[in-house]
């Protein structure tokens, strides 16, 4: 079973991802970010290639034919999930799982159109046997 985090009320979603994507990457995992669209996946993509000065966070759609040799892959909530260690859930819909997650991190938003589901995703998880954990925004990012 997976471990799954529920980092509420954050404020800019995107910002919280980007931070958990580069730490991720910097310890040497794969990971796989599921946004709600097309549009919201472009924004993201473009910040991982420009946020830091000098740096980028290399990035490919998860249908490229170089999503098995790059480290992070983005996809939108109807796209299969690539076998990765760790993913970053921003979409409203519930994630269809493989085996191979071990770390399921959910950013949901203050509002309320994204916390309604985030609650049904919430019991999902544990009714699924998956370790899960709420952590308010304001606590320190493990």
């Amino acid at each position: 079973m997976a471990h799954v985090r529920f980092y509420y009320d954050v404020p800019e979603p995107l910002a919280l991802a980007y931070e958990l994507v580069a730490r991720a990457y910097r310890a040497g995992q794969e990971v796989a970010v599921r946004l709600e669209d097309e549009a919201t996946l472009a924004t993201f993509a473009h910040r991982l290639w420009t946020q830091e000065s000098g740096a980028f966070l290399p990035n490919v759609p998860a249908g490229s034919p170089l999503a098995g040799q790059t480290p992070i892959v983005l996809l939108t909530a109807e796209a299969p999930i690539p076998p990765r260690p760790v993913l970053i859930q921003l979409a409203r819909s519930h994630p269809e799982l493989d085996q191979n997650s071990e770390w399921i991190l959910e950013i949901v938003g203050p509002q309320e159109n994204d916390k309604a589901p985030a609650r049904e995703r919430f019991r999902r998880y544990r009714a699924e046997g998956h370790d899960v954990q709420a952590i308010p925004r304001k606590t320190p990012t493990p």
